[in-house]
This record gives C-alpha cells, structure tokens and sequence, in this order.
C-alpha cells in the first residue's frame, strides 16, 4: 500500500485536526484544553447543538462579540472596534495643562503599568478591590498532538517614541508558547515601568516639542514554531548588549540610539510578518503635558489584551493591564537632577525655572562637568574634557593663549567657540556657558592667563557668576 493511502486511512479528511488542532477530537479521545488561554471551552456547546437549525446553531457557534445576520443589520449605525486587543487613552487633552514649559529644557520618557506586581487583586485608585487577578495557566497539550502537528502563539504589544534626535523601540509585554515533538515553551516578559531612557533637549525652536508615540499588537500562530516572543527577547538583549545607552541624546549618540530601535522594529516585523498588527498613532504637543493632582504623570495609555483562545483572534479578549506613555519633569541641566514641578513636594524639585536653574549653579564643580559622559566609551574619552581637548581649535589656541599679545582675544574667542560646539552637540546654552566656565576652572592653561578679564568672564551669564560667589 502506498504511504500516502495508507496516511488517508489512518487520519482520514473528517478527523480535521490537522489543519486546525482545536476541531472534532478523535473518537474516543478527550480533547484538550490547552487550546484556550483564559476564555471558557465552548466546544462542548457546539457538541451538543448540532442537530439544531441553522439559525440556532449560527447563534450557539458565533464566537463572543460576534452577531446574527439580523443582530448585525440592528447594529449597523453602532461604532466598530477595529482593534480589539489594544484600547487607546489620551490624557493630554486638557487645555490648561498643570505642568511646566519644556522650552529650552531636558526629560525623557518614563513608561509605568497598573499591572500587580504581586498579590491577587487589583486594587483600584478609591483603595477597593476592582476585580480578581486571574492566572493565565500554562496548559500543556497531548504528547500526540504534539508530535503530529506543532504549533506557535505568540503576541507583543510594543511602543515606539520618537521625538526630535530620540528614537526608541520598547516591547512591554512579550507572551508565547511554543509547542512540538521537542517539548512546551511558554515565554512571558512584562515591563512594569521604564525610566532609563537618556535625557533629550526640547529646544526653544520648538523643533523637538512634539513627541511622535506608537503603539502597536503584533501576533502570530503557526504550526511552524519559530519561538516569535523568545526571538523578541533575544533581539531586545543583543540591542542592550552592543553597549549602553548614553546619558543625553546629542550629535555624537543620536544615530546609535536610532540604530538600536530600528533593529528592534526589525525583528518585530520580520517576527510577526504572518500574524496580526493593530496600531495607534499619536501626536501630542509637549505644551498638553500634565500631571494629576497628586504629582503623578500623566500621558498616552493603552489597554492590552491577549484572546482568549490561542486558536483565535476572534475569542473574547482576556485583558493584561494598561501601560502609560510620559515624560519626566522638565530639567534645566544635565549636570544635576533639579528638575521643574507643579509643587516642590517632590524631592529636589522647584516650582519655576529659574530655581531650578539657580539651585543647579550653587551644586555644580568643574570635575563633575568635565567628566560627565556624553558617549559611553571604556578608554575614557567620551567625556566632556576629551571631547574638548580633542578639538583642533582648543589645541591650537593653547600657543596663542602663551602669547601675552594674543591671550585675551584668543581667550575670548575660545570661550564663544566652546559655547557654540557644545550648543552645536545638542545641550542648550546655559550647559554650554557651564562647560566654558568648567575649561577655564579645571582644564590647563598657560601661566598667567587665568587672570585675564576674557578668561574670568569666558562667556559667563551673570547669573552663573553671581552664583558661584555665594
């Protein structure tokens, strides 16, 4: 007898499991629940009502949140849900926004869920238990279905910032599992919270003032296992791998700091290119940020949730939890955490600007300035101090600052090329007037220069001099 006749009498057409794993069990055999995630097994249901008209039996079949013909034509005026696993929140719609002005100032983004982090509750903001934390339990299936067929479910929900030079790529919450003759393999990564992202300058032009924020589903299941949600971690671990991200976002680390997110979305992509993408797209000027009356952040949310039956995407969506997308407070250096707030009930905190900057001028020393890493480097020369005294125009201004005929124009000259390179790297020009005055302080100078006016002054606001004699 030939194999393939053989095979149609063993496993004939009418089994169906080998196109679909989750339809008609073999005579004799239980089914298995591992075909469902966190929804109720309706196939005893369907069992049981085949014999019933068609119309009862499209009713007993449909799946959940989905209608009859004659509930459909009743329903045509009503909304539809384009994108069933993920729900979108902007709370950056007030018109009067409680919070500072970013113009000329640093943040970063801060990512936070409401996901427990333990215990089996949710507790809501009134303190009362809104619902039950329910378990996503890792079902195994049958030994001999995994040997005739395996399978694949995966599902990520990924946020994508991008906002002047910043671009980031951030998977929060990755689920799979994996099943075949090799065995069961369920992967599950939940970000909680996020705020190791590097400062960026929001300049005055406003040039960088409007954050770009995506949020994005991206699924798949096959009977093909390519391990989607384990791939997606190793991506995520080779991008932290090549080194880590610099401190603030300049000319010298934009392109890197692109580089890293762009091949995160590539392997996303390539990941899920069989599967199911829901996107939300937002732009939302920085002017519109907030924060709650009790200081929290406030921002772009989406809800996550993962269906209920791993075989389809149709099944009542199970929910995971809401993410939310901000900034930090506004700060006017990277030499010091002073940053800007509604209310100086937040440590190291003031309630305007020109506190905040005055407050960073008293703490600051030329050492700290000097050594602050604007590229991650291990030989030591991503610093503010190498990057200086790499520059043709500090090496030669040194002979010149020897000359005692040419050492004020030169110091002078030197001081607004300092300000303006370190200006031209991306930092505003209250750092660049603290860089010149950290050179003259702490870098070597020929003898005597020091004493010259254009050197004491070396492009000083009077603030920073006012403030440095106290």
């Amino acid at each position: 007898m030939h194999a393939k006749n053989f095979a149609l009498l063993i496993f004939p057409a009418s089994f169906g499991f080998l196109t679909g794993c989750n339809t008609t069990p073999l005579t004799g055999m239980k089914s298995s629940p591992s075909t469902e995630l966190m929804a109720p097994n309706h196939s005893d249901a369907k069992a049981k009502n085949t014999s019933k008209t068609n119309e009862e039996t499209t009713k007993v079949t449909a799946e959940p949140g989905s209608s009859t013909p004659q509930e459909a034509k009743q329903d045509a005026s009503k909304p539809i849900n384009l994108t069933p696993l993920s729900t979108y929140t902007d709370e950056w719609t007030n018109n009067a926004p409680k919070g500072a002005s970013f113009s000329g100032a640093y943040t970063r983004v801060v990512i936070f869920s409401d996901l427990p982090a333990d215990g089996d509750k949710l507790i809501s903001a009134d303190k009362t238990v809104s619902e039950e934390v329910r378990p996503l339990a890792y079902t195994p299936r049958p030994l001999w279905l995994r040997a005739l067929v395996g399978k694949e479910f995966s599902v990520n929900l990924t946020a994508k910032i991008t906002i002047g030079a910043f671009e980031s790529t951030i998977p929060l919450a990755t689920i799979g599992h994996q099943s075949n003759s090799d065995g069961e393999q369920w992967n599950r990564a939940i970000y909680h919270s996020n705020a190791s992202f590097p400062l960026f300058l929001v300049k005055a032009d406003g040039s960088a003032s409007i954050p770009t924020i995506k949020l994005s589903v991206n699924g798949t299941k096959s009977y093909s296992s390519r391990g989607a949600a384990a791939a997606v971690q190793v991506a995520l671990g080779v991008a932290r791998a090549t080194g880590q991200p610099a401190s603030v976002i300049t000319r010298l680390t934009e392109q890197t700091t692109k580089d890293r997110a762009r091949a995160i979305d590539d392997a996303i992509s390539k990941l899920f290119a069989s599967g199911i993408t829901e996107e939300h797209w937002t732009d939302r000027d920085l002017k519109l940020w907030s924060v709650a009356d009790n200081n929290q952040l406030r921002g772009v949310k989406v809800k996550f949730s993962i269906p209920g039956d791993e075989q389809d995407w149709n099944s009542k969506p199970s929910p995971v939890g809401t993410w939310t997308i901000s900034f930090d407070y506004p700060r006017p250096s990277i030499f010091s955490d002073w940053r800007v707030c509604k209310t100086n009930s937040l440590p190291r905190c003031s309630e305007s600007m020109e506190e905040a900057e005055a407050n960073v001028l008293k703490e600051i020393n030329p050492s700290e300035v000097l050594n602050y890493v604007l590229v991650n480097s291990n030989n030591g020369l991503g610093t503010i101090r190498a990057f200086v005294s790499q520059q043709d125009w500090y090496v030669s201004a040194q002979s010149a600052l020897a000359n005692s005929a040419t050492a004020n124009a030169t110091a002078s000259s030197l001081c607004r090329r300092i300000v303006n390179e370190i200006v031209g790297l991306g930092l505003n020009g209250s750092d660049a007037r603290i860089v010149a005055w950290a050179v003259t302080k702490g870098m070597p100078l020929p003898v005597g220069v020091s004493t010259f006016p254009a050197v004491e002054d070396c492009n000083q606001s009077n603030t920073l001099r006012a403030q440095r004699k106290k």
